[in-house]
C-alpha cells in the first residue's frame, strides 16, 4: 500500500475532481456512506436506538461525518446527535450541501461555538455508545486551541467506542504527532490512500485500527507520485528469496559473517549468527574474541567459530586491513555490532570494516554507537551500508534527543539515508527504512512485545541473511523487517506475549517464513 501526504492527497482529489471530472460531493458521500458501512461491520452499536454521537468541523471532515450521520439515520439508526462546532452560516462547500440534506431529511444539528455551550450539551446528553470524530482533517498545522481542544480532550470521556473520519483530529498527517491533544480512536477509516501519520509512531497509537477505502480516485493517480510503501504481506511476499534448488547446496544459499561478542555479552552475538540460519542461510560464521570463541565452541553446532585477536578481557583485539579482508573470504555479507563493545580497538574494527571491506555489511548496537562519534566513517565504505538503530541510537547518530527524532521519525531517517548514502532502519513502533534515493517504507507487521532484549540482534542477523542469500539491501530491510514484525504478531496470537523473548523469535522464525509464503496468517496454534 502506498502512503500519501497531506498535500498529496489534496492534488490527488483535486486530480479527480477536475480531470475525471467527479463532483468533490461525490466523493464526500462516498466517504461518509464507508464510514455508515465500517460501523455496521464493527459492531459497536447493540441496537437501532443506541445513541451515537457525531462532530462535525466546518470543513469537508465534517461534512462526512454529515453524510454517515444520514446513511445511519437512513439504516434505522434513532438516535443520533450532531454537534456542529461552528455556526450553520459559515460551513460552505460540499459540506454544507451535506448540512442541508441532512436538516431537509429531519435530522437535528447543535450548534455549538462556545466552550459553555459546549459543556451545557454535555451535561444536557451523557454519554455515547460510539462518537465519531468528523472535528478537523489532514490540513492541521498549528496546536490545537480554545472549543477544539476542549471537546476533543473530552472525547475519551464520552463513549464507549471512538471512531475517526480519516484522521483523529489534531493528529498531524504527515509526522503523526499530536499538535497540543489528538483524539484517541478506536479505529480510523481514512478515504482514498492512507495517510503517513497513521502509521508511523506515535501516530499509530491516536488511529487504532486503520482502514483505507476506495472512494473513486483513479489507482493511475497514485502511481505517479513518490510515496511511501506500507510493508504488508502482499509486498514482502514477492520479495522472498527463491527455495533452494534440489540439487543445490548449503553454499549456494549464502554464508554470513557475524562480528560481535565480548566478555558478559556474547548472547546478542549468538541471537545473531543463529538467526541467519533460521531465515534460510546456507553457512553461518561468528567471529568473536578468542576467550569467548573457546567458550561458545558447541553452543550451536551449526555456527562456524572463528577467534578473532583478544585483549585478554574478552574483548576484540586489534584487527588490521589484511586480517580484516582475510575474515571475509567465502562471506556474502557481514553483520557487524551486537555486543562488540565500544573501547578503542572496536572503533578501530569499524573504521577497518568500512574502508576495506566490499561486502554488502549490517551494523548495529556498540557499531552504531562507535559511528556516532565519527560518522565521517561512513564516507569511506567500500560497499552498501545497513544500519539498524533503535531512537536512542539514532539519537546519537544525529546529535539531538530521542524525544526529536520520535517527532520526525520518517523525515529524519530520509534525509540521514540520502545524506550518507546507507539504508536506514530506524525500529520502534511503525518502523522506518529509508534508502539512499529517497524511497522509504513503514512496516506494517509487529506488536509491543518486541521491545525485548536480543530482538535487535535477531532482527540484524535476518537482515544480514537476506543479503548474504543475495537480495538487494532494499529488499533485505523491508522483508527482514517485516518478518521480524510478522514472527511476533503470530507468537502473540498464539498466546505469547508479556514473555516474549529473543529465543521464542529465533525458534518461531522458519513457521513465520512458511506462514508468509503461503499466506496464512494464523499457523501456530
Amino acid at each position: 500500500m502506498k502512503l500519501v501526504t497531506a498535500q498529496q492527497m489534496r492534488d490527488l482529489d483535486a486530480r479527480t475532481i477536475h480531470e475525471m471530472g467527479v463532483p468533490g460531493a461525490v466523493l464526500m458521500e462516498l466517504a461518509g456512506k464507508s464510514a455508515c458501512d465500517f460501523i455496521a461491520r464493527r459492531n459497536w452499536l447493540p441496537s437501532k436506538d443506541a445513541p451515537v454521537l457525531l462532530l462535525a468541523g466546518k470543513g469537508n471532515n465534517g461534512g462526512d461525518a454529515l453524510v454517515a450521520a444520514r446513511w445511519l439515520r437512513l439504516t434505522g439508526h434513532t438516535n443520533i446527535s450532531v454537534v456542529l462546532l461552528a455556526e450553520a452560516d459559515h460551513i460552505g462547500g460540499d459540506a454544507r450541501i451535506n448540512l442541508k440534506c441532512y436538516r431537509n431529511m429531519g435530522g437535528d444539528v447543535a450548534e455549538v461555538t462556545t466552550i459553555d455551550a459546549w459543556e451545557d450539551f454535555r451535561r444536557q446528553r451523557g454519554k455515547f455508545d460510539l462518537v465519531v470524530d468528523g472535528i478537523l482533517g489532514t490540513g492541521l498545522n498549528s496546536n490545537l486551541r480554545g472549543l477544539y481542544a476542549e471537546v476533543i480532550g473530552a472525547i475519551p470521556r464520552l463513549g464507549k467506542h471512538v471512531l475517526a473520519l480519516d484522521i483523529p483530529s489534531g493528529l498531524h498527517a504527515d509526522r503523526g504527532v499530536p499538535l497540543g491533544d489528538a483524539v484517541r480512536a478506536d479505529a480510523t477509516v481514512t478515504f482514498g490512500g492512507g495517510k503517513t501519520g497513521l502509521f508511523v509512531y506515535p501516530g499509530k497509537e491516536y488511529a487504532g485500527r486503520v482502514e483505507v477505502v476506495d472512494i473513486g480516485i483513479p489507482a493511475a493517480f497514485f502511481d505517479e507520485l513518490d510515496t511511501v510503501t506500507l510493508l504488508t504481506a502482499d509486498v514482502c511476499r514477492a520479495l522472498m528469496p527463491a527455495q533452494p534448488a534440489v540439487n543445490g547446496h548449503k553454499g549456494g544459499r549464502g554464508h554470513l559473517l557475524t562480528i560481535a561478542g565480548s566478555r558478559g555479552r556474547s548472547g546478542a552475538a549468538l541471537f545473531t549468527a543463529w538467526s541467519a540460519l533460521k531465515t534460510g542461510c546456507g553457512l553461518s560464521t561468528l567471529a568473536t574474541p578468542a576467550s569467548l570463541a573457546a567458550n561458545l565452541e558447541g553452543r550451536r553446532p551449526e555456527l562456524m567459530m572463528l577467534p578473532l585477536a583478544d585483549d585478554g578481557q574478552g574483548r576484540v583485539g586489534e584487527l588490521d586491513a589484511a586480517e580484516a579482508e582475510k575474515l571475509c573470504l567465502g562471506k556474502n555479507a557481514v553483520a557487524v555490532g551486537p555486543g562488540l563493545g565500544t573501547r578503542t580497538e572496536a572503533r578501530e574494527l569499524v573504521a577497518t570494516l568500512l574502508s576495506t571491506v566490499s561486502l554488502p555489511m549490517v551494523l548495529d548496537a556498540d557499531a552504531l554507537t562507535v559511528l556516532a562519534s565519527n560518522p565521517e566513517m561512513l564516507a569511506q565504505k567500500k560497499a552498501e551500508v545497513v544500519l539498524t538503530p533503535h531512537p536512542g541510537e539514532m539519537s546519537r547518530l544525529l546529535n539531538i534527543s530521542t524525544a526529536k527524532v520520535q517527532l520526525n521519525r520518517l523525515e529524519l531517517a530520509r534525509d540521514f539515508a540520502r545524506r550518507h548514502q546507507v539504508f536506514l532502519v530506524l525500529k520502534g513502533a511503525g518502523t522506518i527504512i529509508a534508502a539512499p534515493d529517497g524511497r522509504a517504507a513503514v512496516n506494517g507487521s509487529g506488536n509491543r512485545y518486541l521491545a525485548t532484549a536480543g530482538s535487535g540482534d535477531v532482527l540484524t542477523g535476518i537482515i544480514g541473511s537476506f543479503l548474504a542469500q543475495g537480495l538487494p539491501p532494499w529488499s533485505a530491510c523491508r522483508l527482514g523487517v517485516y518478518l521480524h514484525g510478522l514472527t511476533a504478531d503470530l507468537l502473540v496470537e498464539a498466546g505469547s506475549g508479556r514473555g516474549l523473548t529473543a529465543g521464542d523469535l529465533l525458534n518461531a522464525i522458519p513457521r513465520a517464513l512458511a506462514a508468509l509464503e503461503k499466506s496464512i496468517t494464523q499457523c501456530f496454534s
